[in-house]
């Protein structure tokens, strides 16, 4: 996805939270099996849902804070890191402030990364993070 400076925010929120839908749903998944002729529906019932799960936020500009919205929306619970955020900024979002990444993904069931890939950025998100 291309910086254009907010002009597409919230297309990139609602495709965040497609992906996280197919994910958790396993949906693409699903319509390879039917188009094959399968009907696995005890396998694919398996989905946790996202309902009353925890979503980390890194970066929460323009995208992050659409993102933020729309988890809510779906019953999230939100937790939010970036470099400048303060902990009143993130009430007012209706997340949880975190002090660093590492705490903002520790539990989550998922993460959201809307950071710009600087130096500063660059390996943020690795086995480290996510382990």
């Amino acid at each position: 996805v291309a910086n254009a400076a907010g002009a597409n925010a919230v297309a990139v929120a609602e495709l965040t939270m497609a992906h996280l839908l197919n994910l958790d749903r396993r949906l693409c998944s699903q319509a390879e099996s039917l188009r094959r002729g399968e009907w696995r529906r005890a396998e694919y019932s398996e989905a946790r849902g996202l309902f009353g799960q925890t979503l980390a936020v890194l970066g929460v500009g323009h995208i992050g804070r659409e993102v933020v919205l729309r988890a809510k929306a779906f019953g999230m619970e939100v937790r939010v890191w970036s470099r400048s955020l303060t902990p009143e900024a993130a009430l007012e979002m209706g997340a949880t402030w975190c002090r660093s990444p590492e705490s903002a993904v520790d539990g989550a069931y998922a993460l959201a990364v809307h950071l710009p890939l600087t130096e500063e950025t660059k390996g943020l998100v690795g086995a480290d993070l996510l382990e």
